[in-house]
């Protein structure tokens, strides 16, 4: 601050500092006055530069998080509804497998079994209505309906739909060859068709296990003989997996030392050559049942390379119904519903830890907001008390500031004293 001189009155230096003074405490008192009428510390980037860029990193990071929260609250809800329609689901499977533990009385008759088998179809069909009510917007919680039927007693807890028609996939050893019709003929496959034993394929629950049979058979291409099996022992190795009619089966021919069968091309020449793979089966006896309602319908296409190409069968299957029609018939729907009762446990059991976990995170969720939003008030907002003291004694000092510049305008008249 310049030293005041009122031997000079051409500028007077004592009202140019009191001046000064004045408008620091009216820029001050201005900006504590925005910042109570504001509730804000920064109002904007030139009263704490640094402070205002962490301040909008921490607000963003705040939103952020609350966004997270909602939809954390919206996936709660998508939870509850598909908990929901699965305890109904639940409740008509229990219903189901009281009705196939009746039909598997052996007392019962064929109208008593054809009106359980129609409380059946009502239920099923039901499942079917469950499965599509079940939407959350515009997706599928347990299944597309139009793709996942109950007769496969197939749920999942996704959005899509579930996969088409499996395979039964039939394995052949190498030096298969044909130059047209029929390669190996279903004697085989009557052989398996006669075991009762595979009817327990029809539940498609995990299953490897042998079947052997003996005999010549002869594989015939038109008026060609390509080849036969010896006389001797062969098994028909057989492996599935999966829930419901929906399963994976692998059927590979096996000798019994274990290698795998070689189908003989006597004359063949190696080279590269096409193979299609056929059975006597045509399109008027096209399925072949293997009993217990499983209907198995073939086709397939191979490349055989020389002499070291593996053919392959390919069988799309469909359940023939869930019949409850006999005894035998009702004990392998029961365990169908079991398993579907036991998906179904699996599916809600699931829900529930999502549903916890879910919980947690929300609260984790809810205490980082809360910190974050703290650490941007510290910053951003206002100590109200503060700013109202700051006020106040910027107030006095205005007045105080306003009445020396009063009386430093008046000073430089004592020099006319001098003249009097």
């Amino acid at each position: 601050m310049a030293q005041v001189d009122y031997n000079r009155i051409n500028i007077n230096i004592g009202a140019l500092n009191a001046l000064n003074a004045l408008n620091d405490i009216n820029r001050r008192l201005a900006v504590h006055q925005t910042r109570l009428a504001t509730g804000k510390r920064i109002n904007s980037a030139a009263d704490d530069a640094a402070g205002y860029t962490i301040a909008n990193k921490l607000l963003v990071k705040a939103e952020g998080i609350g966004v997270a929260l909602d939809n954390i609250a919206s996936a709660k809800n998508l939870m509850t509804v598909a908990e929901g329609h699965l305890n109904n689901i639940n409740d008509i499977l229990h219903r189901m497998k009281a009705l196939a533990e009746q039909a598997a009385n052996d007392t019962l008759g064929t109208e008593e079994r054809q009106a359980i088998l129609e409380e059946l179809q009502a239920l099923n069909d039901q499942i079917d209505a469950e499965v599509g009510q079940a939407k959350w917007s515009d997706k599928y919680l347990l299944g597309n309906p139009n793709t996942s039927k109950s007769e496969d007693l197939n749920f999942q807890i996704s959005f899509g739909t579930t996969s088409g028609a499996n395979e039964l996939v039939f394995n052949i050893a190498k030096n298969v060859w044909s130059s047209g019709g029929t390669v190996f003929n279903a004697a085989g496959l009557d052989v398996v068709a006669s075991s009762t034993t595979i009817r327990s394929v029809s539940n498609f629950a995990t299953l490897s296990t042998d079947y052997t049979y003996e005999g010549l058979h002869t594989a015939a291409v038109g008026n060609n003989t390509v080849g036969e099996f010896k006389g001797g022992h062969y098994t028909l190795e057989i492996s599935s997996s999966g829930d419901g009619s929906n399963a994976t089966v692998t059927i590979r021919l096996r000798d019994q030392n274990g290698d795998l069968v070689t189908i003989d091309a006597d004359g063949v020449a190696n080279g590269d050559v096409s193979t299609v793979l056929t059975t006597t089966v045509n399109s008027s006896n096209a399925l072949i049942n293997l009993g217990g309602g499983l209907v198995v319908s073939l086709s397939g296409i191979s490349t055989a390379n020389g002499d070291s190409q593996s053919a392959l069968w390919s069988f799309d299957f469909t359940e023939a119904g869930n019949s409850v029609s006999s005894q035998g018939n009702a004990q392998l729907f029961m365990e169908k519903i079991d398993a579907a009762i036991t998906k179904v446990s699996k599916a809600l059991s699931y829900i529930g830890a999502m549903q916890n976990r879910l919980s947690f995170q929300e609260a984790s969720l809810s205490v980082a907001k809360t910190n974050t939003l703290a650490s941007y008030n510290q910053i951003m907002n206002a100590d109200m008390a503060y700013e109202q003291l700051e006020a106040t004694k910027l107030q006095i000092l205005q007045q105080t500031a306003t009445a020396m510049l009063a009386t430093a305008n008046m000073m430089p008249q004592n020099v006319l004293a001098l003249f009097r």
